[in-house]
């Protein structure tokens, strides 16, 4: 595991973990029916038939994030950033129309839902004029709205989704039949610009590692994205000589509702380990979790993902959140250059000098990437935009040159890592880089 420093436009060249972190379909081509010509090129045709839009003056761009809740600092930063890089531009005869959905509902205490998202997804795919689809910010959302897309031949991208399942198998990680049911017209509607979590779980395994933490305990929230990223670094952590006590060698889910974690920390104590990792988001009980972890363990060292690496997670955890060791899964805002540093420093000026949310940035380079492929198709046929958007290469973004891979994964990327402090925001360490291979 090596920690660095490197500029936006070099980060997003690096390959580091292409090449390694796929222990299914990899990078090369989509799996299954999707990689097998014929019968699927053929459900594509079918599907994307005719789905021209009805408007000659319009096209439509829906987004689909939690506007409530924990993320909602984060999802707005990524709303403003949409709106102001597509709502009213003119793409040849057209003029881009975007309406942002929130999938998000007081029954889920503020964060996704999934009846809410599968409802915004069918809203987008029967209006013929909608052309593309942004998000969803959860990837256990991203499963329910895919297939739904998929049916309807509308594109659809996200700048947080991270769960590896969604576009490629890797073993151990994602579970069987994946990727391919979220695709039931076996072609791919689905990109993101966002590196996976089977690359963010490693490469934060291996500095746990690095700083001399040999035996963990891992928990997860039991969404799609915590166990997923859970997994992960379970998985690797125990390939690269450490040792894992929590259920069966990996990540053991903990109950989000629960009334308290003395129990759970209790064990954790009486395990041995000497690090913990948390797979979650911040709405499912993280602040509780991290305050009744230290409180039973003081000297416990704490590891979490993107998914808690948030404000709202450091406000709630309070000072069990000092001495943290967190990820994202991209680069970090103070590495940006070029038109993404201009950007940066544009919204700090707007905003009393406080820095963008993490995925602000890629909310930006979702809406490039959406308006490029709209300018290249020039037209308001579903298919032409789909194709347009999939074959991006080279394209210059505020997150650096980008290009996605025929799984509508991004290629190349970097994963930063931070460690908490006192007070918020975490203090950026650098990007780090995945040394041994899953």
């Amino acid at each position: 595991m090596k920690l660095h420093k490197v500029s936006a436009l070099a980060a997003v060249s690096i390959l580091a973990f292409a090449a390694c972190s796929s222990g299914g379909t990899g990078s090369a081509a989509p799996s299954g029916a999707a990689a097998s010509g014929g019968a699927a090129a053929n459900n594509k045709d079918k599907v994307c038939a005719n789905k021209v839009g009805k408007s000659t003056t319009e096209i439509h761009v829906y987004s689909s994030l939690p506007l409530e809740g924990t993320s909602l600092p984060q999802s707005t930063a990524i709303v403003n950033a949409i709106k102001e890089t597509i709502a009213d531009k003119k793409v040849g005869n057209f003029t881009i129309k975007y309406t942002s959905l929130d999938d998000a509902s007081a029954a889920k205490n503020g964060d996704w839902d999934g009846a809410v998202e599968q409802a915004n997804a069918n809203t987008a795919a029967n209006d013929p004029d909608a052309m593309v689809y942004i998000g969803t910010y959860n990837s256990g959302a991203a499963k329910l709205s895919i297939p739904i897309l998929n049916g309807a031949c509308l594109v659809m991208v996200s700048p947080a989704n991270s769960y590896p399942g969604l576009t490629k198998a890797v073993d151990g990680v994602t579970t069987p039949g994946e990727p391919e049911s979220y695709y039931p017209n076996g072609y791919r509607n689905y990109a993101r610009d966002i590196n996976t979590d089977d690359a963010q779980g490693a490469a934060s395994s291996e500095w746990a590692f690095s700083l001399g933490k040999k035996t963990a305990f891992v928990v997860d929230d039991g969404q799609t994205y915590g166990q997923g990223i859970g997994r992960a670094w379970a998985q690797h952590f125990g390939k690269i000589g450490g040792k894992v006590v929590s259920a069966n060698g990996g990540s053991e889910s903990y109950d989000p509702k629960a009334a308290d974690y003395n129990s759970l920390a209790q064990k954790i104590k009486s395990s041995g380990a000497d690090v913990v990792f948390v797979g979650a988001i911040t709405g499912q009980g993280t602040a509780k979790l991290w305050k009744d972890i230290k409180a039973g363990n003081p000297n416990i060292t704490m590891f979490g993902p993107d998914g808690v690496n948030e404000k709202t997670w450091a406000e709630g955890a309070g000072s069990a959140a000092a001495g943290t060791y967190l990820t994202f899964g991209g680069v970090d805002i103070s590495q940006l250059t070029g038109t993404g540093k201009a950007w940066a420093e544009a919204y700090k000026a707007a905003h009393n000098g406080e820095t963008p949310p993490f995925y602000a940035a890629y909310g930006r380079a979702a809406a490039e990437v959406v308006l490029a492929g709209l300018t290249k198709a020039a037209t308001n046929d579903r298919a032409k935009v789909l194709d347009a958007i999939m074959s991006t290469s080279g394209l210059e973004t505020v997150i650096g040159s980008f290009t996605l891979d025929p799984n509508g994964d991004p290629k190349g990327g970097v994963i930063s890592s931070y460690l908490m402090g006192s007070t918020w925001p975490p203090e950026y360490k650098g990007v780090i880089t995945q040394a041994q291979p899953n």
